[in-house]
């Protein structure tokens, strides 16, 4: 398989003969982003290794670390030890609440390749540009800059600087990025680690927050489930917050039991 070059040819519409034989789109979901490196390893297991990754948010920092070479457990070790989604930093600012230089520094101590383009396997990261209100696929640059853009929630963080524009997180306006992996794989397999739950009264309004933005996004999550050969949803996720890097071991283990399922199906 040719590497960078051709991919950009494929991402642009040029015509080729060759597929990747898997794609894998991991959406965003925070600390479910645990379950994202379950499911790598029930597919390791089944010798279904992706070839290429498409992944937003959580999905770019797993996706950073697969592609850079780490096994599904080394992963979800890094994740525990570094506490990687409890990476912010209360510092009141103009655009945001907190910084996100914690998962920067997190990142930059344990990738070993610096640039997106060179990582041992190709990886698409989606970010919300926000000067031009349109979503953006990157598939060469810095790495680390490329996945705070892609995780750099609004409100909540400053605005990411790429390329002379601001970015945001990519789930603002594609938690889902099938996109970039159509028309160029033989087998796609998507993971959504945001199942939408019942409405709790006493969860709060972080709680209310979250569950507003997967209704927003559930219509087209069904769209592009349609499109897949392989659609992985824990519901189990559903229990567990946005940050609870404690649990990181129960959401890996739930989101392999989850493929074990439908691979096997």
């Amino acid at each position: 398989m040719n590497r960078w070059t051709d991919l950009l040819d494929r991402i642009s519409g040029k015509s080729h003969k060759e597929k990747f034989e898997i794609g894998l789109v991991l959406s965003g979901g925070a600390a479910r982003g645990f379950a994202h490196a379950g499911v790598l390893k029930a597919l390791a297991e089944r010798n279904m290794e992706p070839g290429i990754i498409s992944g937003v948010s959580a999905g770019s920092i797993v996706g950073s670390f697969y592609c850079d070479g780490f096994a599904p457990e080394e992963i979800s070790e890094i994740f525990r030890k570094e506490k990687i989604f409890e990476f912010v930093k209360l510092k009141f600012r103009r655009h945001g609440l907190f910084s996100i230089e914690g998962l920067r520094e997190v990142l930059k101590k344990n990738l070993r390749t610096k640039r997106l383009e060179d990582l041992r396997k190709p990886l698409v990261i989606t970010a919300t540009n926000i000067n031009r209100g349109v979503t953006v696929h990157f598939s060469e640059g810095n790495l680390a800059d490329l996945v705070i853009a892609s995780s750099s929630l609004p409100v909540i963080f400053n605005p990411a600087p790429i390329d002379g524009h601001h970015c945001l997180d990519g789930g603002v306006t594609n938690n889902f990025p099938i996109e970039p992996l159509q028309d160029i794989c033989k087998t796609l397999v998507g993971v959504h680690a945001n199942p939408v739950g019942p409405y709790d009264p006493k969860k709060g309004l972080l709680h209310i927050a979250t569950n507003a933005f997967h209704l927003s996004i559930k219509s087209d999550i069904e769209r592009k489930k349609g499109l897949l050969d392989h659609f992985i949803e824990p519901k189990k996720l559903m229990d567990f917050a946005y940050f609870d890097v404690r649990r990181g071991q129960e959401m890996f283990d739930i989101g392999y039991q989850e493929a074990v399922k439908v691979l096997d199906r």
